[in-house]
């Protein structure tokens, strides 16, 4: 998978930080007004 912002979050906070997918969810709404689904994102890390 391409190295895009939402794979680096998820690999910065997920599997570095040990942070929850709904804390990352609030992170990205936050910061740059993306609205993902926790399935999406659940995804996206199996495939990391």
């Amino acid at each position: 998978m391409k190295p895009d912002l939402i794979t680096q979050t998820l690999k910065t906070y997920f599997v570095e930080k040990g942070k929850t997918i709904k804390v990352i969810q609030r992170y990205l709404r936050v910061h740059y007004r993306l609205i993902m689904d926790e399935k999406v994102l659940m995804k996206r890390v199996q495939n990391l």
